[in-house]
Parts: C-alpha cells; sequence; structure tokens
C-alpha cells in the first residue's frame, strides 16, 4: 500500500473497512482509540502514550517515512492501528491493536499480511514484535502468521513501564535475524 493509497479489506461478516496510512491530521482519531479500548486492551496494546505532544511525533513519523503506520476505519472510527516501527532499518518492529467488539472477525490476519507484503516490497530482512505473556490469542495468530518465538525480552511500554514479554520474529530474507538492542517505541 502507497502512502496515498486506501484498500478495503472484508470482517467475516461482510462488512467492509477501510485502511489508509495515518498523517498528521488523525491526532483526534488516534486518541479516540485509545480512549475507546477496553482496559484489558489497552494493558495489552500499549504501544506509546497518547498525549498530544506524542501522538503528534508517532503522526509525523508516519508521514516522514520513518514508521508505515496505518489505520482500519469503520466509517470515520478508527477501528485498528497497525504499524511497522522503524520501516527504513533491516528488521521493522510490528504492532497491531482492534477495539473490542472487532476481535474474532478475520480481521488481524489481514492486518499482518498487509504489513508483511509491505515489509517484503521494502526489502525488509525480517520482522519482530513483542506481545504480552499472557495474550494467547495473540500470539496463536502471529504464529499462524509465520512469526516464530525466539525468546523473552523485557520492553518499555507506552507509559515507560518495563514489562516482559515473548518475543517473536518473521524472517523474510534467509539467514536474517532479530534486532540488536532494547525494545522500545521510537517516541515517549
Amino acid at each position: 500500500m502507497d502512502i496515498n493509497e486506501t484498500c478495503t479489506i472484508k470482517t467475516r461478516d461482510g462488512a467492509d473497512l477501510s485502511v489508509r496510512r495515518l498523517m498528521n491530521g488523525d491526532v483526534a482519531a488516534l486518541q479516540a482509540f485509545n480512549a475507546a479500548l477496553s482496559p484489558e486492551a489497552r494493558r495489552k496494546f500499549l504501544p506509546h502514550a497518547y498525549d498530544d505532544a506524542t501522538v503528534a511525533k508517532v503522526l509525523a513519523r508516519s508521514e516522514n517515512g520513518d514508521d508505515y503506520t496505518l489505520g482500519l476505519f469503520d466509517g470515520g472510527r478508527l477501528a485498528g492501528y497497525f504499524f511497522l516501527w522503524r520501516i527504513r532499518e533491516r528488521v521493522p518492529l510490528l504492532g497491531i491493536g482492534l477495539l473490542d467488539e472487532f476481535h474474532h472477525r478475520g480481521l488481524g490476519r489481514q492486518m499482518m499480511q498487509l504489513l508483511i507484503d509491505y515489509a517484503v516490497a521494502q526489502g525488509r530482512d525480517g520482522i519482530e514484535l513483542t506481545t504480552m505473556q499472557d495474550n494467547d490469542n495473540a500470539f496463536a495468530l502471529y504464529e499462524k502468521c509465520g512469526f516464530r518465538y525466539y525468546d523473552d525480552v523485557e520492553n518499555r511500554t507506552g507509559d515507560g513501564t518495563i514489562v516482559v514479554e515473548r518475543a517473536m520474529f518473521y524472517a523474510i530474507k534467509p539467514g536474517a535475524q532479530p534486532m540488536e538492542g532494547p525494545h522500545a517505541p521510537p517516541v515517549s
């Protein structure tokens, strides 16, 4: 998907949702997405803080091409937020979040595939992600998409908390290895 493209993906029940790159003008949509997450979803998906300054930095990185940040829209409402951070590096970091009412509707795999396809098109070596140790549904989805668990790692969440998560890797090029260094969001 190019920076100016929009595509449509379907839920299992046939609803059409649109996907497009998030840009500087999407501050309110991204903040509303975070506010609409259930406490449990927010605990499992807190990639960064959602204050005005942090969200502005996140969206500026998307618009500048430092990250590949997408939104899944149900009409004008952001229903899903997914990304490849540090897309210019050999191994970008993948994140995916959905509002509760959109879980189990066949969207996660489609969202993952859009990110994988983009990383392949950009010539990346692989993709890495982390997931909370108790997030078994996400872990199973990632395995179905070809990611393999390789270690438990410390990760700094969006609120600055350090948590231990399961790290997974998707090799695109033969012999590719996970990234080196600490796990943390590109903005804080």
